[in-house]
């Protein structure tokens, strides 16, 4: 599974000091916190008692999707320089008052109040509601300038304060605050101004910025875009995810030059692996290498994934560990799972469908493990993010919260690789020729992600760019699951990196169809060894390497992925269908169906324990059984 396991790099333009300090965030400076949008007292105080004193908040002044009020406490921001600070300081003391040894993340929630969305509405009919259309938001001059202030005084305010408290800052704006476009490609005459300065910059013509309704379709087959005729779409998609990197970036700078170096500076960004149909390229996070590369920015932070939270899924980060690892960037995991006892109830009004991931406690105790067990193998901060209340509300979930923090405080220091043999590769160059609304567009990323999450064995995944700077000579299987863009500088990468040493590469779709220059689905034979649209599974010896090729990404399922890591020699820890999370010291098994099962390990061991037990389950063996609940996570330590 994904992981923060140890690479050496280079990063062009950073010193060996900037690589290791990341103005003073290093490895270490990892957090297990609690969070919720509502004072929920009593499970603060539960968290106390189990060991947790990191309390991530967001004092907010904007509402949420639903449209009610993310805060209980009034607003902060009333009017364009007019702060009530007293309504934010109260939402610090109050948590204090709970726990005398409270530490804060702050998550600067900058999205336009209502009032200010108004005031801009008269001369930005698009752009004034940054929480739908970000990208026009952090366009607009007078926004900038306004949210800007009121950021960086919120700041200096809550660090003559609090200052002593605050361990981090995280900067939070766009759809949910996680920076999320929802304007799909829509321009207000500011966006527009700096499309052509955009353009301008890089030395291309201009032209102008295309209309929604030729967002819609590609040239090819409707699901690539055409470089010869499809240009500006494909800029346009890089600039729009490159004003919202800019504007994160420039935040980011703000607070830097506020704290210095004593705090870490975060957003949450880079969900290419959840971000689905057309919110993957226009939803403005497929430019997340560059604020992972930047000296500004010290953590990331998502969601656990959406669409493997159910029992028997394997879970997972929103952005290419792989990739974040490389840049020696923090990770926050927010473990927002509804468990069996989540709250629906939001007002007197207002009842959302049940969303529950766990229907039993068993379930919740089964995914909870889980979630611990990925942070702590993968080396992350997490925070169990309480939402609307109601989520640790029993004796029972408490137990598996103090246990899974103390597994974790062990470990957080930890520097044990992961023991991976597949890599999952990521392309965001090539995800700007896709079109997500084809009517049978499946996300090719997030898609392949869920499959290898069950087959028996951990995985990473990387970004493409990761090629030649991450080490991959472990890995055995490569997969690729949608790269159309491949130069002939792409191609030279791959012989020299994957191409070679009996690897496995697996393509699906039309791999290597563009240059950037222009179409010919001969490249995809060239790359590959079959022609496009070939149907079936396709295998063939090339000499050095083997390459496999499938026209449908979905022929990738689960038990055909494994097959073919079977057949590249990579180790397959159980029998069946099971996520699997590992390192050299701790393996993690998750199942959906309890019973005796075989666990399998890489090399002897001389004592291996479950830790949520205690129990002692072998020794002085590579094989070993165990007897798993139905519905069960076991995490087991290692010792040679």
């Amino acid at each position: 599974m994904m992981g923060n396991m140890k690479i050496l790099i280079l990063l062009s333009g950073m010193t060996a000091f900037a690589l290791t300090s990341l103005w003073g965030a290093s490895e270490k400076d990892r957090t297990f916190a609690y969070r919720s949008f509502w004072p929920e007292f009593g499970a603060m105080q539960n968290f106390k008692n189990a060991g947790v004193n990191t309390y991530a908040i967001k004092p907010s002044n904007t509402y949420n999707s639903l449209g009610e009020p993310y805060c209980k406490y009034p607003p902060v921001w009333v009017w364009k320089e007019t702060y009530v600070w007293e309504n934010l300081d109260k939402q610090f003391d109050d948590i204090i008052a709970v726990n005398p040894q409270a530490r804060f993340i702050c998550i600067v929630d900058i999205n336009s109040p209502l009032w200010l969305q108004r005031i801009l509405s008269y001369g930005h009919p698009v752009g004034s509601d940054s929480f739908s259309e970000i990208s026009n938001s952090v366009c607009i001059r007078d926004w900038r300038i306004l949210t800007g202030k009121y950021f960086a005084e919120y700041i200096k305010h809550v660090e003559s304060k609090y200052g002593d408290r605050v361990t981090a800052y995280m900067i939070a704006a766009g759809g949910t605050d996680e920076w999320m476009d929802m304007s799909f490609g829509l321009a207000d005459m500011e966006k527009t101004r700096e499309w052509r300065a955009w353009l301008k910059k890089r030395g291309k013509d201009e032209v102008a910025a295309p209309r929604q309704e030729d967002l819609l379709k590609a040239s090819f087959e409707n699901r690539i875009r055409d470089p010869q005729k499809e240009r500006v779409i494909i800029d346009y998609a890089q600039f729009t995810g490159d004003v919202i990197a800019d504007a994160v970036e420039d935040f980011a700078k703000t607070a830097r030059a506020i704290v210095g170096d004593k705090k870490q500076i975060g957003a949450f960004f880079g969900y290419v692996l959840i971000l689905g149909r057309r919110d993957m390229v226009w939803a403005g996070h497929l430019e997340y290498e560059r604020l992972f590369a930047s000296p500004y920015l010290d953590f990331f932070a998502s969601p656990g994934a959406y669409d493997n939270r159910l029992m028997g899924l394997g879970s997972g980060f929103q952005s290419p560990d792989g990739t974040r690892a490389r840049y020696g960037k923090n990770w926050f995991h927010e473990i927002d799972h509804r468990t069996h006892t989540f709250n629906s109830q939001l007002s007197p009004y207002i009842r959302i469908p049940d969303q529950s991931n766990c229907k039993t406690q068993a379930e919740t105790d089964a995914c909870l493990k889980r979630e611990f067990s990925l942070a702590t193998v993968c080396g992350t901060s997490l925070w169990c993010f309480d939402m609307w209340g109601g989520v640790f509300s029993t004796p029972e979930t408490m137990k598996i919260v103090g246990r899974g923090r103390e597994i974790w405080e062990k470990y957080k220091n930890a520097t044990s690789p992961l023991a991976c043999e597949i890599a999952l590769i990521v392309d965001p160059q090539s995800a700007r020729y896709l079109n997500g609304s084809e009517a049978n567009f499946v996300q090719p990323y997030m898609y392949s992600r869920k499959q290898l999450n069950t087959i028996g064995a951990p995985f990473q995944v990387f970004s493409f760019n990761d090629i030649g700077h991450a080490d991959l000579s472990k890995y055995k299987m490569i997969v690729f699951p949608s790269s159309p863009y491949i130069t002939p500088e792409r191609y030279e990468t791959l012989k020299k990196y994957v191409f070679k040493n009996g690897k496995t590469a697996v393509f699906a779709d039309a791999f290597g169809i563009t240059d950037g220059e222009n179409l010919d689905t001969s490249r995809v034979a060239k790359y590959t060894g079959f022609e496009y649209g070939i149907k079936g599974l396709n295998k063939k010896n090339m000499g050095d390497w083997n390459s496999v090729y499938v026209r449908d990404v979905k022929s990738l399922d689960s038990a055909t992925l494994r097959k073919i890591a079977e057949e590249a020699g990579v180790h397959i820890y159980v029998d069946g269908l099971s996520p699997i999370f590992s390192n050299e010291n701790l393996v993690c098994v998750h199942v959906k169906d309890g019973g005796q099962k075989s666990v399998s390990l890489p090399k002897k061991c001389a004592k291996v324990t479950e830790l949520y037990t205690g129990k002692v389950v072998a020794e002085n063996t590579d094989e070993f059984e165990y007897d798993f609940k139905t519905p069960d996570t076991a995490l087991f330590e290692l010792q040679y």
